[in-house]
């Protein structure tokens, strides 16, 4: 008795599980077959920030003034002296808002503020309100144990990472606040190699090939970065949806993703999605 008493509990929970993401799956088709119907406007982000964090690198760097600390930080930079800041924003936000309008959503600049404003409907305002390019040395590690031998074979990665602020505002509804969400990405140099030796008389090497990153490679970075970016902001507004169709009490069991290219959706990665700092 206790045994069937127990199937029919677990039966009877999975069974909910089951409804409550098919409602979801559902809710989230409606949304996507009327996304035309969704206004996002993206505020452009006005300077880029540039941080080398390679402070060790400056002779007696704790004695200098802040501003001749920046100054030397910059100049003896590797990568970021050299970047374009406005080829960069510009590569970030054309290919973000180029992205965006793939989805079938109404993209709008500051430029249309007045345009934006009277579409109406379901309005969202993305401001980027920070956009930082961090320079840094990324550790890298090989290792191999045999026996109770480890070989270990360390190194320093040449690494630019961007990071950017968004502040994300609904429109038309009523004590609606301001989220503020941050996402990352970076480019590092790339090592490929493999072990060769006698393992057993303890002759190993690591033999490796470094691929150093370019200026190239950051410019890249900045479309890359727009492109994710743009899902992200997507979802985002995709899983507001969801939470507002949702019954009371019942909140959405998973954050979803929508895949453009299989026109599904299925549920997000671990960190495929912004992070909500508050």
């Amino acid at each position: 008795m206790k045994k069937l008493l127990f199937t029919g509990i677990i039966l009877f929970a999975f069974l909910i599980v089951v409804q409550a993401c098919s409602m979801e799956q559902r809710i989230g088709r409606r949304f996507i077959h009327s996304k035309d119907s969704i206004a996002v406007c993206i505020i452009d982000p006005v300077t880029l920030l540039k941080d080398n964090l390679k402070t060790w690198e400056i002779e007696k760097y704790d004695s200098l003034p802040p501003n001749v600390q920046d100054s030397l930080l910059y100049f003896n930079s590797r990568y970021l002296q050299f970047v374009n800041d406005s080829l960069f924003l510009n590569l970030y936000t054309s290919n973000l808002k180029e992205t965006l309008s793939t989805y079938g959503i109404r993209v709008y600049s500051q430029d249309s503020m007045n345009e934006f404003l009277a579409s109406g409907g379901k309005a969202y305002m993305f401001n980027i309100a920070q956009i930082t390019l961090e320079e840094y040395l990324d550790p890298f590690t090989k290792s191999l144990s045999f026996d109770t031998n480890d070989y270990r074979w360390d190194f320093w990665l040449n690494a630019v990472g961007l990071d950017v602020w968004y502040e994300a505002s609904i429109l038309n509804r009523n004590e609606s606040k301001m989220n503020v969400l941050y996402a990352n990405m970076f480019v590092r140099d790339k090592i490929t190699g493999r072990f060769a030796g006698n393992i057993l008389m303890g002759d190993i090497n690591y033999i490796y090939q470094l691929d150093t990153i370019s200026i190239n490679s950051v410019y890249s970075l900045a479309s890359r970065a727009a492109f994710t970016h743009a899902q992200y902001i997507f979802d985002y507004i995709l899983n507001d949806q969801l939470v507002q169709k949702a019954k009371p009490g019942n909140p959405p069991p998973a954050y979803m993703h929508y895949d453009p290219e299989k026109k599904k959706l299925r549920k997000a990665a671990g960190k495929q999605r912004f992070t909500v700092m508050k």
